[in-house]
C-alpha cells in the first residue's frame, strides 16, 4: 500500500500569536504594528490569506499587550 503525504493547515495558537507579538514589540517598540501591517499586505500579495490572517491576529495581540513606556515616560 503506498504512503501519501497529506498536507494540512495547522492554525496557529493563540499562545504562538502572542509570543509573536511580544517579540515585534520588543524588535520594533512603536513601529510594531506597523511591521505587520506591512506582512499582511506582503501576504495578500502573494495570494496567501491565510498568512494575512494570521498578521492581522499579531495586529490585535500588540494592541493587547501595548507597547513598552520608552525612557522619557520614565522621567
Amino acid at each position: 500500500m503506498p504512503h501519501y503525504l497529506v498536507l494540512v493547515s495547522m492554525a496557529v495558537s493563540d499562545f504562538d500569536i502572542y509570543r509573536s507579538a511580544h517579540l515585534l514589540i520588543q524588535q520594533h517598540g512603536d513601529q510594531a504594528t506597523t511591521k505587520a501591517r506591512q506582512m499582511v499586505e506582503a501576504m495578500r500579495l502573494k495570494g496567501n490569506a491565510e498568512s494575512a490572517d494570521t498578521w492581522l491576529r499579531i495586529i490585535v495581540a500588540i494592541g493587547t499587550l501595548g507597547t513598552p513606556p520608552t525612557a522619557a515616560w520614565h522621567r
